[in-house]
């Protein structure tokens, strides 16, 4: 669907005029509101995303993509190594100056930056090599819509039930400000309804991790247990 077919069926629930423009605007502003709900209640994967980080020889403090909700884990591409994430107290336990170069091996993630309002890393020890590439994949959030999206089929930013699920949100939050609580409480639990129906479809997605004991043979001629507390019944 687009947004602007969003916004209308939202508006229609609301019993509200799809065509006026004051409406559509404020629909607009519930979409955004409702998107940072959704992306909060669950680590879906359909917003996990990478980016890369180019390093400067020196240079400590790095900011990360503007959709970035959370980090996930970070990898040393150039080296081929994983990077650890560690929080500030690990970190200043281990190099109280924070001066220490080399090849970077950890990550700490210090909040967001001032001036560009992204989050920032700091990169450990600092990189004394320029030029180098740090993957990093993070849980993003979508972006705000503006009316320049509003005729952009949403399919490439979120899955379709999850644009069902903003149509309830966008009649909820105008059903509230108009003062019809019961209908808010309705729409609302419409759209909780749809997040925890596809939390469980999400969490099915880890494939075949059904854990097996391994067959006696030649390979595993024994099969050992190791109980740490209680019993095996």
């Amino acid at each position: 669907m687009t947004l602007t077919k969003v916004m209308q069926l939202g508006l229609a629930r609301a019993g509200l005029n799809t065509a006026n423009s004051i409406f559509l605007d404020r629909a607009r502003d519930y979409f955004n509101e409702g998107t940072k709900d959704l992306a909060q209640r669950h680590d879906w994967r359909w917003l996990i995303k990478s980016s890369t980080i180019t390093t400067a020889d020196g240079t400590k403090a790095y900011s990360l993509a503007a959709d970035v909700l959370k980090p996930l884990m970070f990898v040393h591409t150039t080296d081929d190594v994983t990077m650890s994430m560690v929080d500030i107290q690990e970190m200043i336990q281990a190099d109280p100056d924070n001066d220490e170069e080399g090849a970077s091996r950890f990550v700490v993630v210090n909040g967001i930056n001032s001036s560009t309002g992204y989050w920032e890393v700091d990169l450990h020890p600092i990189p004394d090599t320029s030029s180098e590439t740090i993957t990093y994949h993070y849980f993003a959030f979508v972006p705000d819509k503006t009316s320049s999206n509003d005729s952009t089929d949403l399919a490439a930013t979120m899955p379709l039930w999850s644009q069902w699920a903003m149509v309830h949100f966008i009649a909820a939050r105008y059903k509230g400000e108009k003062g019809d609580e019961q209908g808010e409480t309705n729409d609302f639990n419409s759209y909780l309804f749809a997040v925890e129906s596809n939390i469980k479809t999400d969490e099915s997605q880890d494939g075949n991790e059904h854990y097996r004991f391994p067959r006696r043979g030649s390979t595993y001629p024994m099969v050992n247990f190791v109980v740490q507390t209680g019993t095996l019944g």
